[in-house]
Order: C-alpha cells, then structure tokens, then sequence
C-alpha cells in the first residue's frame, strides 16, 4: 500500500483575525442561524473545537442559554483572550474558554452534547488524533458538525492543497467511528459534513 503524501497545512496568522469576525462573514453564514440550522438547542453543552475569536463560540452561548454551558478551544492564547473579553462584554457567563496544545481536547470525557470544528481542519497535517479527541469529549450519540471549504479555486479560504473534498471527511468521520456520517453543500463555496459519536 503507498503512503499518502502529507498534506499541506495552513494556517491564518493571527496578525489577520479581524478577517474572522466581518460584516460580509457574519451575511455570508449568519452564526446564530447556522447554530441553529445544525441543531444547536437551549440546554445543550456545546463543544467549539478551534473557536478562534469567537465567531460561533459566543453567539452560542445565546443560543445554548443560561442552562446550557459553551467550552471552547483554540491553539492560539490571542484567539482564547479575544474570545473571553467578547463573551464578558456581552454578559455572557456561560462560557469556559481554554487554550489546547495539538489536538488534544483540553475538557473531560462526555463533556459535550454537540460539537462543532469549523474551518479548522486545513491547519492539521493527520485530522484523526482531533477526531478521537472529539469522540472522547462527546457524550454518546452526540452530533458533531464539521464546516469546511471546498476544494475549488476561489478568493477565500486556504490553499487547495490544504482542504479537503467533503467525501473524504465523511469517510475521515467514518474511520473515525462516528456513525451515520454525511455532508452536503452550503453556498457553493462551504459544506457541511456531521456525524454521531457511538
């Protein structure tokens, strides 16, 4: 059996976060309705894996309510930082913000009803080690969501060489042993693949 080459990784320097958080972004894929769409409810323990500045993370927690609880990580302590200060200048005190180092998810087993990687993936040279992470964080038969880029020419987003086409995350999902996994088509430009934790 050949070995795969390794993929390309990349990542958005942090320098550029602002790009994260724009008017045209927030048009494009309005967070609360998205949340909502992939099933987020009022309750839930949301699970924000590589949540940046926030951009899901604390609309969220509006989302989730004053019962539920949104854990969030990021590799990067400027992301975590920004994030913090934007859920405390909205009031929102339902949010447990941690820096992760590599995949590793820095939460207890079965914290999360939902989880949720959103453009993350092209960062990661082997996404698998972030899959069982993710596995070990849900709770049983929690939904995770994945939202990623095309694999197509175009002005935003990574290089080619680091996205992935959405039949080989069903299938990175699937070896990952997460059930029922699927993805379908958001603008033309993003998708949606989610699955269930066993």
């Amino acid at each position: 059996m050949n070995e795969a080459a390794p993929r390309k990784q990349w990542t958005l320097p942090v320098r550029n976060r602002h790009l994260l958080l724009t008017r045209g972004r927030r048009r494009a894929m309005p967070p609360v309705k998205t949340l909502r769409a992939i099933g987020l409810k009022r309750g839930m323990r949301f699970l924000d894996i590589g949540c940046g500045p926030g951009y899901f993370a604390i609309p969220a927690c509006g989302v989730v309510g004053k019962y539920g609880r949104v854990l969030a990580c990021d590799v990067s302590p400027v992301m975590i930082a920004e994030l913090r200060a934007g859920a405390k200048e909205r009031g929102y005190a339902n949010l447990t913000a941690k820096r992760n180092q590599g995949s590793r998810i820095p939460f207890p087993d079965a914290s999360a009803d939902f989880a949720l990687i959103a453009f993350v993936l092209h960062a990661l040279a082997d996404i698998q080690p972030l899959f069982a992470e993710a596995r070990r964080a849900m709770k049983k038969s929690a939904a995770i969501t994945l939202i990623d880029w095309h694999r197509k020419p175009m002005d935003m987003g990574p290089p080619l060489e680091a996205r992935f086409e959405p039949e080989e995350l069903v299938a990175q999902l699937r070896d990952a042993g997460f059930h029922r996994p699927r993805w379908w088509d958001f603008d033309g430009n993003t998708y949606f693949a989610s699955a269930h934790a066993p």
